[in-house]
């Protein structure tokens, strides 16, 4: 199954792109997909999410599938959607 993926503010300017289409398994977990992201990426994107992707991420990241955030548990279908971001902070 092949899902699209949309990269937004920190993790854009880590990855230096905007979105790709990633090829996974099907019915694979969210947290394959991060696990196959950090392989890809390496070191610029596993600091950013965190150490363990299979259960616990940054908690200033953000995933959504089709718009709705996620957990890391959450069953992937043939043409989601998926946004990864941080969230945006300030004063």
């Amino acid at each position: 199954m092949r899902v699209k993926l949309v990269y937004l503010g920190l993790v854009r300017n880590r990855l230096g792109k905007q979105e790709e289409e990633i090829e996974l398994k099907e019915g694979a977990f969210l947290s394959k997909l991060l696990n196959k992201l950090t392989e890809i990426y390496g070191e610029a994107l596993k600091t950013l999410l965190g150490s363990d992707t299979e259960s616990r991420l940054d908690p200033s990241i953000v995933i959504t599938v089709n718009g709705i955030s996620r957990t890391t548990d959450l069953r992937l279908h043939d043409g989601d959607r998926i946004a990864i971001m941080t969230l945006i902070s300030g004063g």
